[in-house]
């Protein structure tokens, strides 16, 4: 007769699966057992787990853990289906089981936090360097490393606990990241920066010194400290230095999140390399790291504000004329309010357009014009040096297309010395 723990064992035995998916597989036909109990596999129909489904959800499972059990049971189910193990029925019973769970809540880390958490850490660390007594997460030399390695990579949990002595490349500044540890089981390497490489090196340093051989674990607190007796480092106790993270600072801090926010701030670089971001997370498509990355509203506000400055959509807009309003001190006017705007001749804008390789003078017009008009406004005489603006940053969008190393900071320092700028009608 065949029962669903023998398909379920079939179908971990046909696949090379990592321990922890075969639990899962194992977990799902131990809950769809709890229901059916004796139910004869052919009595399972698509009716029969959708009341299944309203049960649960009524119970109060969250929708994810549904999908979860959903789609692995599906997956045996066709597995089942295929190799003619089920011969009753053509028809997969989960197929079009699955619900739409709420939106999660924001999966990154903000800067401020980790700047916190990393700043305790450091406090600990120079704490236990001069006294000697241990701190609430010891040795706060090691934790501080895993905590840099999280942050310089985003690698997960599971791949950092499998990097072996032997997997550091320290002459080629690389970390191996092992394929039975990823679920898309491929290997990859991930580079050492610079930020990270004292961490590395002084791990290094003290697994040398006690003698690890190399295929020893690397990130193994128990061999580097006295107040630890298990024989390789777990999932546990990594969370548990997390959780007291997470309770000092009042921020929710996991491995996980940094994979998030590495992903959100490699996508608001210039660059924004999706390809260098799936690889990083060593994801098998785009999608997936698309899941990764949230939406920072800030950089969507920039990005349109660029797009009516190309456009040439701000000439439209009436501006308000803010010099009646008292001049806080300290602050200084870049452009006289009366200076009058000249700009060059139109044929000599598009002399100039011509050589920077823009469409017509209009555009470099345009351009001029902005600056001006962004000089006439009151500003902190430090702004242009310190935090451009968002139309500078349009501004230097625009010159982009033509100088492709100029950066904002760049234009500032161009436009800061132009203030003074006046041609002939």
């Amino acid at each position: 007769m065949t029962t669903l723990l023998k398909l379920t064992e079939d179908y971990i035995l046909a696949r090379d699966l990592r321990p922890d998916t075969e639990t899962i597989y194992r977990r799902s036909a131990k809950v769809l057992l709890e229901h059916f109990g004796a139910t004869p596999i052919e009595e399972i129909d698509h009716l029969a787990v959708l009341a299944w489904r309203k049960k649960k959800l009524e119970s109060g499972l969250g929708k994810r853990s549904w999908n979860t059990y959903s789609s692995h049971l599906r997956t045996v189910w066709s597995f089942a289906l295929e190799q003619e193990l089920i011969t009753h029925t053509a028809v997969n019973p989960f197929k079009k089981t699955s619900v739409i769970p709420p939106k999660r809540g924001s999966k990154t880390v903000s800067h401020e936090a980790i700047r916190k958490a990393r700043n305790w850490l450091l406090e600990l660390e120079g704490t236990e360097r001069c006294t000697h007594e241990r701190s609430q997460v010891t040795p706060a030399w090691f934790w501080l490393a895993v905590f840099e390695v999280f942050y310089y990579t985003g690698i997960r949990l599971n791949a950092l606990l499998h990097i072996r002595y032997k997997d550091i490349d320290w002459n080629n500044q690389m970390i191996l990241i092992r394929g039975e540890t990823e679920k898309t089981h491929r290997e990859f390497s991930v580079p050492i920066m610079e930020g990270l490489a004292p961490h590395i090196s002084k791990i290094l340093k003290e697994a040398k010194t006690i003698g690890f051989a190399a295929n020893d674990q690397l990130f193994n607190v128990n061999r580097f400290s006295r107040h630890y007796h298990g024989k390789e480092m777990n999932i546990d106790q990594v969370e548990a230095m997390y959780r007291k993270l997470t309770n000092k600072i009042s921020v929710r801090m996991t491995p996980h999140r940094f994979r998030h926010t590495i992903a959100t701030d490699l996508m608001k670089q210039p660059e924004r390399n999706i390809h260098l971001t799936k690889s990083l997370l060593n994801h098998s498509n785009i999608a997936t790291t698309m899941g990764y990355i949230e939406t920072d509203h800030a950089h969507m506000r920039t990005v349109l504000h660029e797009r009516s400055v190309i456009q040439g959509a701000l000439r439209k807009i009436r501006r308000e004329d803010l010099s009646h309003l008292p001049q806080p001190q300290n602050e200084v006017r870049n452009l006289a309010v009366e200076t009058p705007r000249r700009l060059p001749p139109p044929k000599a804008l598009e002399q100039i357009s011509k050589a920077m390789g823009l469409s017509n003078g209009r555009e470099l017009g345009q351009m001029l014009d902005d600056v001006v008009s962004y000089y006439r406004q009151p500003s902190p005489s430090s702004a242009i040096h310190s935090k451009p603006a968002a139309k500078l940053s349009a501004m230097s969008s625009l010159l982009k297309q033509s100088f492709k190393s100029l950066s904002a900071n760049t234009l500032g320092s161009m436009t800061n010395g132009m203030r003074g700028f006046k041609a002939s009608p």
